[in-house]
Parts: C-alpha cells; structure tokens; sequence
C-alpha cells in the first residue's frame, strides 16, 4: 500500500495556492468574522499532485454554527469575488459543522457545495466516503483545529460498497453513453482528450482504492495500473497520464483505435472492481 505523508505546514504548499488561501481567509473574516473554525485543504494538493493552472483546490471549511441564509449570501459574494480575482486555482468544497463531522446531528443537514466561484448545490456529508477518508488521512490544516479532532471513520469495507456502487453506477451509465450514437458523449470520445483522461484514469483511481484501501492522484493511479494490468491496456494508460500531463504528441495515430481501446479497458476495470 502507498502510504503519503500527512501534513498540516502551509509553507509546504505550492506558492500560488498560499497567495490564493491567503486572499480567501482575510476576504472572508473580513466579511463573516468569527464564523470559520476550521479549514482544510485535501485533493490533488494533499496527494502531492498538484498542476498550477489546472488543479482544483478542493477543500472543507467547518463553521461554528449552522449557517444562515444571509451567511450563504455572504458566502457567495465571497466566491464569486475570488474567481475573479483568481481564475485559477478554483476554490471548490464544502461548509460543515463539527456536528456534522462527527455525526450527530439527528437528522443529516444539507451543507452548502461551492465549486468554479458559485453556489452548487446543498448536499450532506458524508462520513463513510471517500473524501471524509481523504480528509483524514491526507488533509492538510490551513486554519483552525487538527483534523484528528472530529474523529472520522475509516472503514474501508463500508468504502469499497460505496465504491463499487460508484463504478457500477456513474462509470457503467458514462460507458452506456459514450456508446450512444445519440449521445453527445459519443462523439466526445472520439474528439476530447479530456474524455479519454477522464474516464480512464477516473476509474483507474477507483480500481486502486479498492485493491489497496488506501487513495492516490489520477496520475499515481495511472502508474499503479502500469505495474498491475495487462501490457494490452498499457498504451491507453500511457495516453490518458500523456494528455494529464500536457504533453503534445499522441500516441494513437487513429481516434478511432483510441476510443476503442479506452472503452474496452474501462470495461475490464469496471469487471475487475466488481470482483475484488
């Protein structure tokens, strides 16, 4: 198993995600003061997989108390602003309370999701999912309390069903519509690199979690799968993390072969994780 060191020392991040977190903190006491008891950074910045003007900064904040409608107001000034101010590095997660860390609310409250500078959507959280372990195990503090604090579970038997139910739900319907005619997706996988990165490092990411309970970046899981897949499926591996990286020259002189071959090894994932 691929263990990555925890870390809660800001001066371990990249320049650019300081000045932006910087900027995000004072804008927000400024206009909530006292409200954030916590905030944490996980993801590709936690998971040392960090791509200036590509990655997210995927992060928690935990208030002191349930926030109010005005608050939410505030909040979406306050994100709206940073996305301009700062196009990217895109500040995109969550707003909890540490009852809702720990689980104790009676009933499970809606918490509001912000990703690209906009309000999204009201979702709970979720304590036995991947992210909560992400958190956990790699979250880097910014601001606020340790995170061993909230005691969050890890059990890995409850993630992997949620894990499996992921691939045979979201990744099976993704694979039925990419193999739509009608679907936009199927052309999209002949054209869009980003669809082939997306797809086949995405489930190459949950093919390493269930087999190692543990978690790694798309282009850690994408070496993995190099190491533990057969050598048929290496060259739409190589082209997905060749497209990740930027890099310019493709491996597949045929758009055709390359949808091909990532269907087919997508579908090889998808049966492997189902017999893990």
């Amino acid at each position: 198993m691929t263990q990555l060191k925890s870390t809660n020392e800001r001066n371990h991040l990249p320049k650019d995600v300081n000045i932006v977190v910087d900027s995000y903190l004072k804008m927000l006491e400024a206009r909530l003061p006292n409200v954030l008891e916590s905030f944490y950074l996980y993801g590709s910045v936690s998971l040392g997989a960090y791509q200036e003007g590509k990655s997210d900064l995927d992060f928690y904040g935990v208030v002191k108390e349930k926030l109010t409608e005005t608050d939410v107001e505030v909040l979406k000034q306050v994100h709206q602003e940073m996305k301009k101010q700062f196009p990217t590095p895109s500040l995109d997660g969550m707003y909890v309370t540490r009852e809702d860390l720990e689980g104790r609310n009676a009933r499970e409250s809606s918490c509001p999701y912000f990703n690209e500078g906009k309000l999204q959507i009201y979702q709970p959280f979720r304590r036995n999912w991947i992210d909560a372990y992400q958190l956990k195990t790699y979250g880097i503090v910014v601001k606020g309390l340790p995170i061993k604090t909230y005691n969050l579970p890890a059990d890995w038997k409850h993630l992997k069903t949620k894990l499996v139910e992921n691939i045979n739900g979201y990744w099976l319907n993704w694979v039925k519509g990419c193999e739509r005619v009608t679907s936009l997706q199927f052309l999209g996988l002949y054209l869009s690199g980003s669809m082939i990165e997306w797809g086949v490092l995405g489930v190459t990411r949950l093919f390493y979690s269930i087999r190692e309970e543990d978690i790694t970046s798309k282009v850690g899981a994408g070496k993995y799968a190099l190491r533990t897949v057969p050598e048929e499926f290496h060259q739409i591996i190589t082209e997905a993390l060749r497209i990740r990286n930027g890099d310019k020259f493709p491996l597949y002189r045929s758009m055709i072969k390359r949808r091909n071959d990532s269907l087919k090894y997508i579908k090889f994932v998808i049966n492997e994780c189902n017999n893990l």
